[in-house]
């Protein structure tokens, strides 16, 4: 009898197994891809994740990075742009659902620079948690809403930073707003969004 028991759950183990969803797992805080091994996720995982995110800065080269990973539970596809004065920032999350199937780049798709008739005040500062608006932005595209947030952000391999920006966003209202790596936005002090003026 303990024999069968011992079979049977060995049985249920290697069942248990089989159905765990593998993921390319790496990160690239230099570039839009990354290559790493395939994991085998935990069971409560049932898809895979790429984050992109792109960030320029006036008179700096963008900084890109990539994350590759098992996903949360409840994972959702996101895509999210926002501006600040000469700042510009875009991040997209794909979830998927089948073995390796994140592997590969993900891109953005083309920036729409059409004006929408939304205007948001601006301003963006680093080593600070508030910023003044110093002009009225023009919005464009799917930047329909009005952001200010003031964080710790860190968007390459430097040390994290506290800034602080208000202007032009894609989402609609703080619960919108998207989720991100730990590592990339910590400590939120201020996130607020609303309609343009």
């Amino acid at each position: 009898m303990r024999s069968f028991a011992a079979c049977a759950s060995l049985f249920l183990v290697f069942i248990a197994t089989g159905n765990a969803i593998e993921c390319e797992v790496c990160s690239n805080r230099a570039g839009m891809d990354c290559s790493g091994e395939l994991v085998t996720c935990d069971q409560t995982v049932e898809s895979c994740l790429t984050s992109i995110a792109d960030y320029s800065f006036e008179g700096l080269d963008p900084i890109y990075n990539v994350f590759k990973d098992c996903s949360g539970v409840g994972a959702k596809n996101v895509f999210y742009r926002g501006t600040a004065n000469q700042d510009f920032f875009q991040l997209r999350v794909e979830a998927c659902q089948s073995n390796g199937c994140n592997k590969g780049p993900l891109q953005f798709p083309p920036k729409n620079l059409t004006l929408n008739g939304v205007k948001c005040p601006s301003c963006a500062v680093d080593g600070e948690l508030s910023c003044e608006p110093t002009e009225i932005l023009e919005c464009v595209g799917e930047m329909t809403s009005c952001i200010y947030i003031a964080a710790t952000f860190r968007v390459s391999a430097e040390p994290p930073i506290q800034s602080a920006f208000r202007g032009c966003a894609s989402s609609e209202s703080v619960e919108q707003f998207p989720v991100y790596p730990a590592d990339v936005i910590q400590d939120i002090v201020t996130l607020i969004i609303t309609k343009g003026v």
